[in-house]
């Protein structure tokens, strides 16, 4: 199984629901995250939304139209995910000052919190598969996810890294470090499929996430020359 196949499900997805607009952008969120653009016709993307063909061009103009409203979506979707913790971790670098174990605080709760984002539900291998799509073969969508996801959460993890190593925020090795950061988290959401093939694992459950989690943020603590905040809690029976 490809790592496109993050959307390959054990059981039939949940009915596609509401207007003809919003039946559409779920349709092709499901789409073009399994098949990609061009492995998308209007046609099927009529048939799984049940609508008219017509509706396309009405509500959009057209299915390019369709596939940057799908992403779009995708950023606005994800607004109440990612926004709060961002605005976090701005006014909690600014509080924390120079004082290194705050800052290792402040860095092991955003890193629980972006994993918990990343990985808390089903639908975000759906969106996964879509950046992913994106990442590889980027079309002019990839714009509207870079500025509306992307950028800014790189942004708010360079402003972490600069606090912690003491480098200037816009210096290209600061940049770097934080393109680091971001991957060591992001790989469970774009390459689950791997970890759960490696480690038989179905899901990530509560004794999962905590190891994701503590082996991840001892690894971005150590990336950032920062003590450890307090002892990370292990499953049961660990």
């Amino acid at each position: 199984m490809s790592l496109i196949d993050l959307t390959e499900r054990t059981e039939a997805p949940p009915p596609i629901e509401g207007d003809t607009r919003e039946r559409l952008l779920e349709a092709g969120l499901r789409l073009f995250a399994a098949h990609g653009y061009d492995g998308v016709s209007t046609r099927h993307l009529a048939s799984v939304a049940e609508v008219n063909i017509a509706a396309i061009g009405y509500h959009f103009g057209g299915k390019k139209e369709l596939y940057r409203a799908v992403v779009g979506h995708q950023v606005t979707e994800t607004a109440p995910l990612f926004g709060p913790v961002a605005v976090r971790v701005a006014a909690g670098i600014e509080k924390c000052g120079t004082d290194r174990r705050a800052l290792a605080e402040l860095a092991t709760s955003f890193v629980g919190k972006l994993i918990e984002a990343m990985t808390g539900n089903e639908r975000m291998q759906i969106r996964a598969a879509l950046i992913m799509r994106e990442y590889a073969h980027p079309t002019d969508a990839f714009e509207i996810i870079f500025k509306g996801r992307i950028e800014p959460l790189h942004k708010t993890v360079t402003a972490l890294v600069a606090a912690a190593l003491d480098r200037p925020v816009d210096d290209p090795s600061t940049v770097v470090r934080a393109h680091a950061v971001i991957g060591q988290i992001l790989i469970f959401m774009l390459a689950r499929i791997v970890l759960m093939a490696r480690l038989d694992w179905k899901t990530y459950g509560p004794e999962e996430l905590q190891v994701v989690k503590t082996e991840v943020t001892q690894s971005v603590l150590m990336s950032l020359n920062l003590p450890f905040a307090q002892p990370i809690a292990q499953p049961d029976g660990e």
